[in-house]
């Protein structure tokens, strides 16, 4: 209910209205009766005012009149309703009809709209709401909504009723056609004469130009007289149809439709067509989506050599015949064809030097190279170039794509050191044209230091350089579809070499099992999935093999029924050495067909022997009314600490969980059953499932049961489990000291005694399967570096550094100084406001990005905490400034990838040292400040923080007070958890937290309160009551000192490094 509402119920609405004065000493005794009366009306609604208004004007209005109160309000709100009326209008006149949105939906919101105008006192015409309401909906609409009404609409509310109803679907009578709109046919003339009237011509009927009836209710009579016909259309207006006859509609796509019993109606202004009869003509695919393509249709093409001619990208005849020949396409009748049109138009060029060159006599003798580019179209990813490296005597070929030219001496090293490392050959001649990329001093010095001869082409003379230039012309304008075209060039013959490249390169069999297009198949496990299928991808059913097999050995891959999914970047051929990546297989089936098959099949009978080891299950029938829970192999490659695989890892897990490791020693207190394992089914017992007898990895009690039974083994042995790190135990006995970590299922081993560490692995042996891995240099991503003569340890994730920036795109990026630019203010007005821009950046990897870099950040690198902590406010809706800020970061860990973060040093006792920091109000949307903390063991930093404050400070020393208290929280759980572990005896004394403000310390050390302190929330005081009992002790530091700073403002470079170095990230010669 509004205000005035209220106040006219109670009857004081006229204090509002004006004021009335006090009247005169001898004024009548009934004017002081009303001007009291009003003054208590006055009071009460006074009261109303204050509490209905924001405290804003409600402070400046206590001491004025009701009167005053509304005309100062009416003056301040003047200028907001006039600018809410021009923001509604904008809207109004924006709003469109989404894709996925429905009519009533949008027609409900613009009278909404329509409604706010009226409140700030905007009239509008009922004539002009409804002309707003018809500009905002589609064409389509518009036209069915305007042959369903019988006369046009002035009044918003019928329109809305009307528009509704005309698009609600109405049950049709058998002889009624659903129709729908296609197309407009344009004029209706006579082919012959071009008359627009019946003539004698168009009653021949043969051309006659006409339409299917198409509007919902449209209704034909069944008695027709000669060439007439009786028509109703929409509320029953009766036509006639002069004529009947045929209609060759072309469409724009070439498509030409025969149309057959098309009715001349002259009255009718459209041409309609009857969806039914359509789709019964041409054969149309039903549509969810209600909207119909039509488009022209490729011939199926009969001819298996012409087929498979445009399959491997329009080789000529010969090669087909030799591959033919070789038993690669398996096996058809070879018919030679006609020329193909599209080698006709696409292969003319100038004809080669009819002199033959010399050919190379082994791998990597003669190299082949060129630059193609810039293209007028920029492929996905940016790149605007390619450059290929042909092998003269294989033909055997590299493509790269790049953004600039150059990139080439970065792809040329790329490329050298691959094909070196793989064939154990040396490149002796470069041939090349003289572009300037080949001619630099960098190309040229590497040529030399390696015995490279470069071998220049005269200018103007493309033809010297023939191999090149004839892959680049196959390759030419094909964006990233160039290495699918280069994967068909290397596995087709060439008339140079009798074999295909692919065989002389690899030295291996060449197989076509790759060459078709739709090669990445995905087996589809029993669970309610619905398929997407792409129009131009069929169906295909396999029949499933049945042949029995052993209980320890592989079955056969059974194919059933199939999704087909696009593989990635469309290239699912390239093999892991091609491409780089761990290429690990997600399915069973994947496993069997790819070409590491081998080496998972071995990896996956040494999981099931660990089954059978440990009697993880037992085959049983399926109780009634229980349900046995799926099962899925995962298959995982470890690597060292240079990325190099070194195992192949299968795990067996219950459907639906994607662990990568399995716990098979915790014990199940209730009956769990799971279907038996894919490629190890009991040929006896194919119908029964495996009875859970312990835990395996993707059931929920699996890591409870894991752990509860971990720690009842690990303490039998003497260990005890940390109070303040429930994953590490320790064990003292006199000086020798042994600590356990436990990562899931992983274990780090630490002590001062060899011989008690073999017997803790020794008892550990006993009770679960393990496998030794040797002294610790490479755990969770993380590098282990020692060096026992300096005293120093040092942690890197280089390695998995490198993934990220791979796995973004950024490994060819300039490289960054500082993780985040000095004087760069990000906040929530950067965000993408309109549903274009948001939908173009959730094609942006922001928050995978910026969780890939917080796992380094956690681990290794502090020196990046603030650039994270401000760039994952923003995951829900990035802009573009906040991306860019995040390839920042990256460009930056690019070039300090190599950076340790290092413990110790010639200090004899080993100490904790805590700073803190916090800038003020950095947050520019809530005005919040930011708090940061590092602490240091030797020289290293071991915790660290940067992070929003959860309140807002009135000034820097509140700030500081705020970041400060956090760190002495902190504080408390390390001397905690160091004193637990009775190697850092410094933490027996208070640890010092260092702080730049004198404000700031001067609170924390004195007790008493302060009227600027009043309103600080009472846990930030819990720092004076850790000062007091003595765990930590607060000591000012120069602004300057403070290694805390880089984690609550970006600094410049020098200032950036510099704390850097302070809180152990060095570089060493690892």
């Amino acid at each position: 209910m509004h205000l005035d509402n209220i106040l006219r119920a109670q009857g004081k609405f006229y204090v509002l209205e004006k004021p009335v004065s006090r009247p005169k000493s001898n004024s009548p005794e009934e004017e002081f009766t009303q001007y009291f009366k009003y003054m208590a009306d006055e009071s009460d609604v006074m009261s109303i005012l204050i509490f209905s208004i924001s405290s804003e004007f409600a402070d400046r209005l206590r001491d004025k009149s009701c009167h005053e109160v509304v005309k100062d309000i009416e003056s301040q709100l003047g200028f907001y309703r006039h600018t809410g009326k021009l923001l509604i209008m904008k809207e109004i006149l924006s709003l469109k009809l989404k894709k996925d949105q429905s009519v009533k939906d949008h027609l409900m919101e613009m009278r909404r709209l329509f409604k706010c105008l009226t409140r700030l006192g905007y009239k509008m015409t009922q004539e002009e709401l409804v002309y707003l309401m018809w500009y905002s909906l589609p064409k389509e609409i518009c036209d069915t909504a305007g042959a369903y009404m019988k006369e046009p609409k002035t009044d918003v509310a019928a329109l809305h009723e009307d528009i509704l109803a005309s698009l609600e679907p109405k049950p049709a009578p058998a002889d009624l056609m659903d129709t729908d709109w296609i197309d407009e046919l344009g004029d209706l003339s006579c082919p012959e004469c071009g008359s627009k009237d019946i003539c004698e011509h168009s009653m021949n009927i043969d051309q006659i130009e006409m339409v299917y009836p198409m509007l919902q209710g449209f209704t034909r009579r069944k008695t027709l007289r000669k060439d007439r016909s009786n028509l109703r259309v929409g509320e029953g207006t009766p036509l006639t149809a002069e004529a009947v006859g045929s209609y060759s509609l072309s469409l724009p796509s070439g498509l030409v439709l025969e149309l057959e019993n098309c009715y001349y109606i002259p009255i009718m202004i459209k041409n309609v067509l009857s969806f039914d009869l359509l789709v019964d003509q041409v054969n149309l695919q039903d549509n969810s989506s209600e909207i119909y393509h039509i488009s022209k249709r490729s011939k199926d093409i009969e001819d298996q050599t012409y087929l498979w001619h445009c399959r491997l990208g329009h080789i000529n005849k010969k090669r087909i015949e030799l591959l033919l020949k070789g038993g690669f396409l398996g096996t058809f009748d070879y018919k030679p064809f006609d020329n193909c049109e599209s080698c006709l138009s696409g292969k003319m060029t100038k004809q080669p030097f009819n002199k033959e060159n010399e050919m190379a006599t082994d791998l990597l003798e003669i190299i082949h190279t060129d630059v193609c580019g810039p293209f007028s179209h920029v492929a996905r990813g940016g790149y605007r170039y390619f450059i290929t490296f042909t092998d003269d005597f294989s033909r055997y070929g590299y493509v790269y794509l790049m953004r600039h030219k150059s990139e080439s001496f970065e792809r040329f090293r790329e490329f050298q050191n691959e094909v070196q490392n793989q064939l154990g050959r040396k490149i002796k001649f470069l041939r090349s044209d003289h572009g300037g990329e080949y001619l630099s001093d960098e190309f040229d010095n590497h040529l030399m230091e390696c015995g490279i001869v470069s071998q220049l082409t005269p200018p103007y003379t493309p033809q010297m350089n023939g191999v090149s230039e004839r892959r680049n012309r196959t390759l030419l304008d094909m964006g990233l579809a160039l290495e699918t075209a280069s994967h068909i060039l290397n596995r087709a013959p060439t008339k140079s070499v009798e074999k295909t490249p692919y065989e002389l390169w690899k030295e291996k069999f060449l197989s076509s099992g790759n060459t078709r297009k739709d090669v990445d198949l995905q087996v589809v496990d029993e669970e309610n999935t619905t398929p997407i299928v792409e129009p131009e991808i069929q169906h295909e059913n396999v029949e499933p093999q049945s042949e029995p097999i052993e209980e320890v050995q592989t079955q056969d891959l059974r194919r059933s029924s199939r999704v087909r999914q696009e593989p990635d970047r469309y290239l699912g051929f390239l093999v892991s050495q091609d491409s780089g990546d761990l290429n690990e297989p997600t399915s069973y089936g994947k496993a069997m067909s790819g070409s590491e098959s081998e080496q998972w099949q071995e990896a996956m009978k040494a999981e099931m022997q660990s089954m059978y080891d440990n009697q993880v299950w037992e085959l049983t029938d399926l109780p009634q009314h229980s349900r046995a829970v799926g099962r899925k192999w995962v298959f995982k490659k470890k690597t060292d600490m240079d990325g190099n695989v070194h195992t192949f890892k299968a795990r067996l897990v219950a459907k639906g969980f994607m662990q990568t490791h399995a716990f098979l020693n915790g014990k199940l207190t209730e009956d769990v059953y799971m279907e038996q394992p894919e490629g190890f089914i009991d040929p006896k017992n194919p119908n029964k499932v495996c009875k859970l007898l312990k835990s395996i990895y993707g059931l929920k009690q699996a890591s409870r049961s894991w752990n509860l039974h971990f720690d009842e083994r690990i303490k039998e042995f003497g260990f005890a489990k940390s109070e303040f790190e429930p994953c590490v135990y320790t064990k003292f006995n006199g000086s020798i000291v042994t600590f356990l970590v436990l990562y899931v299922d992983d274990i780090l081993l630490i002590g001062n005694d060899v011989p008690t560490l073999q017997s803790v692995k020794s008892w550990l042996s006993k009770c679960f399967q393990m496998k030794h891995l040797g002294e610790a240099a490479y755990i969770l991503g993380i590098k282990i570096y020692r060096n026992r003569s300096k005293r120093l340890i040092g942690l890197s994730q280089s390695t998995y550094i490198d993934k990220i920036l791979k796995k973004f795109r950024m490994d060819e990026s300039k490289k960054g100084f500082i993780p985040m630019q000095h004087g760069i203010v990000l906040s929530k007005t950067q965000c993408p406001a309109s549903s274009q821009d948001q939908d173009k950046m959730k094609s942006v990897p922001y928050a995978s990005a910026i969780g890939s870099i917080m796992y380094a950040m956690l681990c290794t690198r502090p020196d990046v905490a603030y650039s994270v902590s401000v760039t994952s406010r923003y995951q829900q809706n990035p802009g573009e400034p906040h991306w860019v800020d995040v390839k920042n970061i990256l460009k930056y860990l690019r070039r300090t990838k190599d950076l340790f973060l290092v413990f110790g040093g010639s200090e004899d006792e080993i100490s904790v040292n805590g700073y803190s920091d916090a800038t003020f109000q950095t947050d520019r949307d809530d005005f919040r400040s930011q708090s940061g903390y590092v602490f240091t063991l030797n020289g290293g930093a071991i915790s660290w923080k940067s992070s929003k404050q959860d309140t807002i400070a009135d000034s820097t020393t509140e700030a500081e007070y705020i970041a400060a208290s956090d760190a002495a929280k902190e504080a408390v759980w390390l001397r905690n958890f160091l004193s637990d572990l009775r190697v850092v005896a410094s933490v027996s004394r208070p640890i010092d937290i260092f702080c730049d403000n004198s404000g700031a310390v001067a609170q924390a050390k004195e007790p008493r309160e302060h009227h600027k302190s009043r309103h600080v929330l009472r846990k930030y005081h819990l720092i004076r009551e850790i000062i007091g009992r003595g765990d930590v002790r607060i000591c000012k530091i120069p602004t300057e000192e403070n290694v805390a700073d880089p984690l609550t403002k970006p600094l410049a470079r020098v200032k950036h490094e510099a704390h850097a170095s302070s809180i152990g990230m060095q570089y060493l010669d690892a």
